[in-house]
């Protein structure tokens, strides 16, 4: 390794080719001046220093334009933070006024229904009273018809004809002759009886008909019980009122003929001819029954 070194030599002050000091550095056997060597060092190290420099500004660059996007990237994400959370402020809002509108709507209904059904009970009370009020005209009007028909001088139910109250059993009740005439009795009657042609004529109209294709009509237990009998004594009819039969009667053909068992009372049954109605059966057989009163 070559031995660099710096001699200085006073002696060569003397010498007349130097006007001052002079000093050099010796680089192996070759000895050079000292100042330029510094001077060319020194420029040596700027230009390191420079390259330095510019690298360290290069590298500083660098991380300032990272830093800045990150710091970029960090405000758009706070950004986007602040404009979820808006957005989120937002939905809950609009959730409340949803849930506000949806109770509002429920008790809105509630209260529909409820007034529905306040409704429907009066309407159902209005239908009860419109049946009742119904069934009371029927009445009214039931009545009105009796009074009409009757004058006022009958009961509800009776038929006045011939200056006579007439009640038909009907069909829904079957008795005897001797039963049916008890219970005319209890009603303040007697079993009917028919004293001339018009009063015949005039409860023909009035009580049911019977078809006449319907055979034989005598096993049918159809017929109605009248106030005449020949119990006392075979073949004299007698009313209930203890008049005899005068007139003959309105028999049907062949009647009476007392076939069978004793056939000793006296049953009407309306089929064609008004004038031939009457026939004797037992009277222990169940049939209907006419009563007749005076009126009031």
């Amino acid at each position: 390794m070559a031995k660099t070194r710096m001699i200085s030599n006073n002696d060569d002050s003397t010498d007349g080719r130097n006007n001052g000091s002079s000093r050099t550095v010796r680089v192996g056997s070759r000895s050079l001046p000292l100042y330029p060597l510094v001077i060319v060092c020194l420029a040596l190290l700027n230009i390191i220093l420079m390259f330095t420099g510019i690298g360290i500004g290069i590298y500083c660059g660098k991380v300032s334009g990272e830093s800045n996007s990150y710091q970029i990237t960090a405000q758009a994400l706070i950004l986007e933070v602040k404009q979820l959370q808006v957005m989120q402020t937002e939905v809950i809002k609009a959730q409340e006024e949803a849930r506000h509108a949806l109770e509002t709507e429920l008790e809105s209904h509630r209260l529909l229904k409820l007034q529905l059904e306040q409704i429907q009970a009066l309407g159902d009370g209005v239908q009860t009273q419109i049946e009742s009020l119904h069934k009371e005209k029927d009445t009214l009007t039931a009545n009105s018809s009796d009074i009409l028909q009757n004058c006022g001088r009958c009961q509800s139910g009776w038929r006045l004809f011939n200056m006579s109250c007439y009640l038909h059993s009907g069909s829904q009740h079957l008795k005897t002759w001797h039963d049916s005439r008890q219970d005319c009795l209890r009603r303040g009657a007697d079993l009917a009886v028919i004293n001339n042609l018009q009063e015949q004529l005039n409860l023909y109209e009035y009580l049911p008909k019977r078809d006449p294709s319907i055979r034989p009509w005598w096993r049918h237990p159809g017929g109605i019980w009248i106030g005449l009998t020949d119990i006392q004594t075979e073949g004299n009819w007698t009313w209930v009122n203890n008049v005899p039969l005068q007139d003959g009667g309105y028999w049907m053909q062949g009647e009476p003929n007392n076939a069978g068992t004793e056939e000793d009372c006296l049953a009407i049954m309306n089929m064609k001819n008004s004038k031939a109605t009457w026939y004797d059966a037992s009277c222990s057989l169940q049939k209907e029954w006419l009563c007749e009163k005076e009126p009031n």
